[in-house]
């Protein structure tokens, strides 16, 4: 047995599957005939890490709950008419409003593209090491619910506390009852200053007391999401339909 051969099954031995896959592609590279000794095992170390990068990244994604694949590159923010520019936009991608556990409030009407927009800033931070959780507003409180009626309701409260960021969707297009905004207070309470949440909503903050049908609950609700926060209005026209209305099947004159 050679010492390639032998340096493959130690790699095998020591779970680094893919470096004994690649060692003798890697080893019969020409480009690789002048690079130092800590330049070979520093791009040799390489290739794991970046797949094991990529791995973990996929099973985030996988675990996230999210609905689907949304990407920042792929957010048109040029099709909306106000509420979001472009710096703004930048500073988000850049992910330091999770290092900071700041919440972002995407609220405008349905079809702008506050969901994509929430997915996608889920998935790049998913991309990036961060934990991300996705629940619709109304699954969210069902699974409290369902939870307190078991004598879970702590635990599960404080499992939702875990990901780094808090994907909160449709707050808005249901009314809660005094019962289920008790609930999502319970839900922000324990994340406020401890993770961040991203929340889309249909509703202006001033509908939020209708909506939480308790006035103190909506109240100390938006105290504390609004505390450390990027408010976003969004403003134009559906979001859904721009590709339709660019290539001018339908119009909205």
């Amino acid at each position: 047995m050679n010492n390639a051969s032998i340096l493959v099954s130690r790699l095998e031995s020591l779970g680094l599957n893919v470096l004994s896959a690649s060692l003798e592609s890697y080893l019969s590279d020409p480009a690789r005939r002048d690079e130092t000794l800590l330049e070979s095992i520093s791009s040799f170390i390489d290739i794991e890490y970046c797949i094991r990068k990529e791995r973990s990244a996929k099973t985030r994604i996988k675990v996230s709950g999210m609905p689907g694949v949304k990407r920042l590159e792929d957010y048109d923010i040029s099709w909306l008419k106000g509420g979001l520019t472009t710096a703004k936009f930048k500073e988000l991608s850049m992910l330091t409003f999770i290092e900071r556990k700041e919440n972002v409030m995407l609220l405008g009407p349905s079809g702008l593209g506050k969901t994509h927009l929430m997915l996608a800033l889920g998935h790049h931070a998913c991309m990036n090491g961060y934990t991300a959780y996705y629940m619709s507003c109304r699954d969210a409180v069902d699974a409290l619910r369902k939870a307190d009626d078991l004598g879970r309701l702590k635990r599960k409260v404080k499992w939702m506390t875990k990901p780094h960021v808090l994907l909160l969707d449709e707050v808005g297009y249901e009314p809660l009852q005094p019962e289920q905004s008790h609930m999502l207070f319970q839900l922000i309470n324990a994340r406020y200053e401890n993770g961040s949440i991203i929340m889309t909503s249909n509703k202006p903050f001033t509908k939020w007391a209708e909506l939480m049908s308790d006035e103190a609950v909506a109240t100390a609700i938006l105290d504390r999401l609004l505390h450390h926060s990027h408010v976003l209005s969004l403003k134009g026209n559906s979001y859904r339909m721009k590709d339709r209305l660019k290539a001018g099947v339908v119009s909205f004159d």
